[in-house]
């Protein structure tokens, strides 16, 4: 296995840990523990680590390990803030080279997100939502854009998977299931309002999305 391949495949299964907070906030890891797990020489985990650090995932403390980086109250208002721009100029931008085949993809990624609606795992239904956002910052054409958002949006679904898995651990299933359901919704109306070429009420519904999060994780955290 070449260096390059090697340092990918640690930084994928580190970062898929981070996001999906199997190592939880503020943890602090080692890396010799995922030497030895991982089957990999200190190489490739050393130089994923640092580009985990260069992404504000974690925080390489000298001679003592990494941790990861904490969630805060005040980090989240601030990323939501900038999405809110970002993503209106997303959709402006997206507007001008959409295509039949482009909105098609889309109502497939919506569907895709319709089933996971009541799934055992409640990742999916942030993942999907991700990939709605994601495709269409693609669209833009604008590659600056496109980077930018999907490191806001990485960190933003550390927030959502961390705040409301706790959220539907505590709650009944009918809850859990409405909760999703506004989620999907969320996304429905900006892939129709995409579709009827009404950038405004595309607009509208991403800041709703974006919107019902923040208020969420100001709730739970």
């Amino acid at each position: 296995m070449s260096k390059r391949i090697a340092i990918g495949k640690v930084y994928d299964v580190l970062k898929d840990r981070i996001l999906n907070c199997i190592y939880k906030p503020g943890e602090l890891i080692f890396e010799k523990n995922i030497v030895n797990e991982l089957g990999v020489s200190r190489t490739p985990v050393r130089e994923a680590l640092n580009i985990l650090s260069g992404e504000g995932l974690v925080n390489i403390i000298p001679k003592k390990g990494v941790q990861i980086t904490s969630l805060s109250v005040r980090k989240t208002k601030e990323i939501y803030e900038v999405r809110k721009i970002l993503e209106s100029y997303s959709i402006s931008e997206a507007l001008k080279h959409i295509k039949q085949s482009d909105l098609d993809y889309l109502s497939r990624l919506d569907q895709t997100l319709s089933d996971s609606v009541g799934s055992s795992d409640v990742n999916n239904i942030f993942k999907y939502g991700m990939d709605i956002h994601l495709y269409i910052a693609n669209l833009s054409g604008n590659e600056t854009l496109l980077k930018l958002l999907t490191l806001l949006r990485q960190e933003s679904y550390r927030v959502y998977v961390y705040y409301l898995r706790q959220y539907m651990d505590s709650v009944s299933e009918e809850e859990r299931i409405e909760m999703e359901k506004t989620i999907k919704d969320n996304h429905s109306k900006i892939i129709v309002a995409l579709k009827d070429g009404d950038k405004e009420a595309a607009i509208r519904s991403v800041i709703q999305d974006l919107d019902t999060f923040n208020q969420f994780s100001r709730d739970y955290s």
